[in-house]
């Protein structure tokens, strides 16, 4: 009784070989770890800026490199990991806006390729309103005249030229005009913005 249970252990022992073989070979073919995308900047930058963007194996020491792309899935890019298994690249924000996708997986030394990892970042819009603040009674430009634009709440005061220059996203705006005189002027109106320059000539009057 003795040697049956002992030929049933090795037994047991010698069915577990193979098993343990095959999780061997599982974690000898598995990957790097997927990488985590960050932005240290943060992730909102306006049209035309630049924008940095970070990637991070995770601990992962295999990892040699990391290849990315945005708005599109080629990770046509590739950016060699430091020590600590980070990369930071510096990107054209381009001058869409919106919401845009970041793509990257890590690459080791072996070629291997860890999952897609995907970061977002958003682009917002900045148009230029520009123009002059003139006087309707005598068609010169008026210096000195406070432009206010709502509901951005921000305004400037011309300079000798009558000029006045908004950064404003596209919107619905309104453009107000004061000048202390004498003799003392006024001039409102509504704008709509949309994502071109706009130039726009206040007309102010007594």
């Amino acid at each position: 009784m003795a040697t049956a249970v002992l030929l049933l252990a090795t037994g047991s022992t010698l069915l577990a070989s193979p098993a343990s073989a095959a999780v061997g070979r599982a974690s000898e073919v598995k990957g790097p770890v997927q990488p985590a995308i960050s932005f240290p900047n943060g992730n909102s930058v306006s049209a035309g800026g630049q924008l940095a963007i970070r990637f991070d194996a995770n601990g992962d020491t295999t990892v040699t490199r990391f290849r990315y792309s945005v708005d599109n899935t080629s990770l046509d890019n590739e950016v060699p990991a430091a020590q600590d298994g980070t990369a930071t690249v510096t990107i054209d924000a381009g001058n869409v806006s919106g919401e845009h996708p970041v793509y990257a997986v890590a690459v080791d030394r072996r070629e291997r390729l860890s999952p897609v990892s995907q970061g977002i970042f958003t682009v917002s819009a900045t148009w230029n309103l520009k123009g002059q603040a003139i006087d309707g009674t005598t068609w010169l430009p008026v210096e000195g005249a406070t432009i206010r634009l709502e509901p951005a709440g921000i305004e400037v005061v011309t300079g000798p030229d009558g000029g006045f220059q908004f950064a404003v996203d596209p919107g619905l705006y309104t453009l107000t005009g004061t000048y202390a005189g004498p003799p003392s002027l006024y001039g409102s109106q509504q704008l709509q913005l949309d994502n071109q320059e706009t130039w726009f000539d206040l007309y102010l009057f007594p």
